[in-house]
């Protein structure tokens, strides 16, 4: 109790400072306390970004929130024409897993509790394992799945993001036989677990075309007829 007291203060504290609406994410303006040195790492600038814009700042006043992290100006740059060409979005679980979140379990945070529904909405991996899918796909079909998740982490994008990967990259993260990729990817499909294009497009650096490949997010319920599993 006196922990979440101490947070709620150091919330307040920096809140008042930058003068920010209440309904910002405690885990952002944590963000943004002057002593905070991941404000600063990965996509982390980005995200408060995002949540700057969804909570009503202009692009002037991010820009200047954003300056104060001492963020490079071509870096700066690359976030506000992001902003403004597309509306991303972050959400609680995706923050949690990312090591964002001040508790362990993003459900315990005041914020959460206290938001509109609407705010609540958006994916849970562990909706995989609730939907109980493993249980419905070959272990192939699985650890296909998975790769699809690592590719989204390692190249920093939002779950359900839109990946342009050669069946080379999947037999990398998967290692299963890259005979079969093409099939399970359809089948993955199929379910309505991703949505799949194949061969769409040249990537860098690959002298084949890399298909179009998004999982669904939120992770969708299977019916009872998207069992994969033969006798």
């Amino acid at each position: 109790m006196m922990e979440d007291l101490e947070k709620l203060q150091d919330f307040e504290k920096t809140r008042r400072k930058l003068k920010l609406p209440v309904d910002i994410r405690p885990c952002i303006v944590s963000l943004l306390d002057a002593d905070n040195p991941a404000a600063s790492e990965n996509i982390n600038p980005f995200i408060i970004a995002c949540e700057l814009a969804r909570v009503g700042k202009e692009p002037e006043r991010i820009e200047q929130i954003l300056n104060s992290l001492y963020i490079s100006p071509s870096r700066l740059r690359g976030i506000l024409k992001s902003l403004i060409t597309k509306d991303y979005k972050y959400y609680c679980p995706n923050l949690e897993e990312r090591g964002l979140c001040l508790y362990d379990d993003h459900k315990d945070c005041w914020w959460w509790s206290g938001s509109p529904a609407k705010n609540k909405k958006g994916w849970e991996e562990k909706d995989f394992y609730r939907h109980h899918w493993p249980e419905r796909l070959r272990r192939t079909e699985e650890c296909l799945y998975r790769a699809i998740r690592a590719i989204e982490i390692r190249k920093g994008w939002q779950p359900g993001s839109r990946l342009f990967v050669t069946w080379d990259k999947l037999y990398q993260e998967s290692r299963i036989s890259r005979d079969t990729i093409g099939k399970k990817l359809q089948l993955l499909k199929d379910i309505g677990l991703i949505k799949y294009i194949p061969g769409k497009r040249r990537v860098k650096g690959s002298r084949v075309k890399a298909s179009e490949v998004t999982r669904i997010i939120p992770i969708p319920k299977p019916s009872n007829s998207q069992d994969t599993e033969q006798p």
